[in-house]
């Protein structure tokens, strides 16, 4: 297995991956993991993966499927058979970006589906505007079009977990379990949240500041947002009702190093996107922090959580 080592850039797609560094890792990854072990879950607790390695199989994806929800063409990919897993992938990130080879070793506990939204790869564009409460009702709109067997576990990686948590809220008998990676938490991005509070004002001298301020505005507008969505969409997504489904948090114990402006307090921003971890943790009452030791540890953590969100 490799790992990045380049320094994220500071744009909205960097910002959608701010913090941990799950993501950026995950992308760089193979299909190499390892098993792990950990204490059984507890409400609100948090528990720490060991460093692995080895290796897993790995079950060939089938070929893509064109599928149709509400009058639009999603392409789709799965693998393998049992209980039913859908993974989410970034905001822009394709179904071929965003997992590498994962949901092909995922797939060995259960059948394992990937696709891409709206205005992403080869699926059609999107609407003039989206919200997560629209991609979350596209997300249950394709298991049922892909014939997955309900309860599905829902994986959602930085901006897919607010489409995989508003789907949870709204169809809890049929969320087995949430994991999530890297994820954005409620209140800390859009235009009201604690992200911008936390940015110097707009200043002309400053190239870098100002292209990290064209970036929100280009996202947080959805005439040139990739897919759309509406800004009011975060604050929504900050309200969501807590549940019961159970829920897990994967976090790298250390951060990997980011690039912002030098006017952006960088230590400030980082522990402000931690903090706000707990934001995600208190949308369920059986949710668990996971402690990935390092970017090399990824896919076995989620191949660890995942087989315990199988657990009957």
């Amino acid at each position: 297995m490799t790992t990045s080592t380049t320094r994220r850039r500071t744009t909205v797609a960097a910002m959608l991956t701010l913090g941990l560094g799950l993501g950026a890792a995950l992308s760089a990854c193979t299909s190499a993991t390892g098993t792990a072990s950990t204490t059984a879950t507890t409400r609100h607790t948090t528990t720490a993966v060991p460093g692995t390695a080895g290796g897993a199989a790995s079950t060939a994806l089938e070929p893509e499927r064109d599928v149709t929800v509400t009058g639009r063409h999603f392409k789709a990919r799965c693998a393998g058979t049992g209980p039913s897993v859908v993974l989410v992938a970034d905001y822009g990130q394709s179904m071929d970006e965003a997992w590498d080879t994962l949901p092909q070793t995922l797939a060995s506990s259960g059948r394992v589906c990937v696709y891409d939204r709206l205005g992403v790869g080869r699926s059609d564009p999107p609407p003039e505007r989206q919200t997560f409460a629209t991609l979350a009702a596209d997300l249950d709109g394709l298991i049922s079009a892909l014939g997955l067997t309900r309860p599905v576990v829902a994986v959602g990686r930085s901006m897919g977990a607010p489409i995989v948590l508003s789907w949870a809220s709204s169809h809890r008998s049929d969320a087995r379990a949430v994991v999530l990676l890297d994820p954005m938490p409620p209140g800390y991005f859009g235009p009201d949240g604690i992200f911008v509070k936390l940015l110097p004002p707009k200043d002309p001298g400053d190239p870098e500041l100002g292209n990290l301020w064209a970036d929100l505005d280009r996202f947080n507008d959805p005439a040139t947002n990739r897919e759309s969505l509406d800004p009011r969409s975060w604050t929504t997504y900050a309200r969501l009702a807590p549940t019961s489904v159970p829920l897990y948090d994967l976090v790298e114990a250390q951060s990997q190093p980011q690039s912002w402006p030098a006017a952006v307090d960088a230590r400030k921003v980082e522990a402000a996107w931690r903090a706000s971890q707990r934001r995600v943790l208190a949308l369920s009452s059986a949710s668990e922090m996971v402690g990935v030791p390092t970017a090399d540890d990824v896919p076995s953590a989620i191949r660890m959580t995942l087989d315990r969100a199988l657990r009957p």
